[in-house]
């Protein structure tokens, strides 16, 4: 009897499609693979979800159906570091004299802060991939 209780719950909530869409491509920065960033899609006016995003890995993201987006429209804004040459101090709570490699944004605001990327999800073509300029 409980076994069967279960599989009727089972039945009722297993397999359940949350409405979520799964979210996948590649970025290039200047037509090279982002090494190392972060994508992150805001929903827009009129799209219900709170957004979501991934790492960039080797040019790759990945935002799986369980975390994923609802349908709606996006802004997306991509994130990448990329080292000046120079050194400068770590600060605290480093002992002082303590140096680390100074980053900056590699991409033009226009892909991030001041974002005019755009998505629709579902899309009707995956994988959602974006191209973006070095600032």
């Amino acid at each position: 009897m409980l076994a069967g209780l279960g599989f009727l719950g089972c039945l009722a909530g297993c397999g359940k499609d949350n409405g979520l869409h799964r979210i996948y491509g590649t970025v290039t920065l200047d037509n090279v693979k982002i090494k190392e960033g972060s994508i992150t899609f805001i929903p827009q006016p009129g799209t219900n979800g709170s957004g979501g995003g991934s790492n960039i890995s080797d040019g790759s993201y990945d935002v799986p159906k369980d975390k994923g987006l609802a349908p709606g429209k996006y802004r997306v804004e991509i994130r990448s570091q990329k080292k000046t040459g120079k050194k400068v101090e770590v600060g605290s709570p480093t002992p002082p004299g303590t140096m680390r490699d100074e980053t900056v944004e590699a991409v033009a605001p226009q892909f991030n802060s001041k974002s005019t990327l755009e998505a629709e999800i579902p899309s009707k073509k995956l994988p959602l991939d974006f191209s973006v300029a070095e600032k």
